[in-house]
């Protein structure tokens, strides 16, 4: 199935996750940082479309478990920020065990910003990505 555009996708990552303050935190992670969801490996190997005819509205649907499986076998190469903030985000939408001293030290103060964000939204701070600057769709 074809993917739609970023901001479509975007939105159908969001509809997906609403109601769950960690899935929120952990697709707005992913979101704001900006490059996992431009993945085409990333997209096939974990994302599923469904249009607005199987449901009232797009979803796309992020399989964690896929994504942590693939990470850890090597099938997602990227740099250690990129893995760090997937990392978290797996450990925040799913429970996968994440290092936090190792992943923290390979984030950028952007980045930084953007975890710390989602771990606030995943607590029930909604307002949290409001504080941030946002470079993403």
């Amino acid at each position: 199935m074809t993917l739609p555009d970023l901001p479509h996708l975007v939105e159908a990552a969001r509809a997906w996750a609403r109601g769950s303050y960690a899935m929120e935190a952990a697709v707005e992670l992913l979101i704001h940082h900006g490059t996992w969801l431009l993945r085409s490996d990333f997209l096939r190997m974990a994302v599923e479309y469904a249009p607005a005819h199987y449901s009232r509205i797009p979803l796309a649907v992020v399989s964690w478990d896929t994504l942590h499986a693939a990470l850890c076998n090597g099938l997602l190469p990227c740099s250690g920020s990129e893995a760090a903030v997937l990392r978290i985000a797996l450990s925040i939408a799913a429970g996968h065990p994440v290092d936090l001293g190792p992943a923290i030290a390979r984030l950028d103060p952007v980045s930084l910003a953007y975890v710390l964000a989602a771990v606030r939204h995943a607590a029930g701070d909604r307002s949290a990505w409001a504080t941030v600057e946002r470079n993403a769709p």
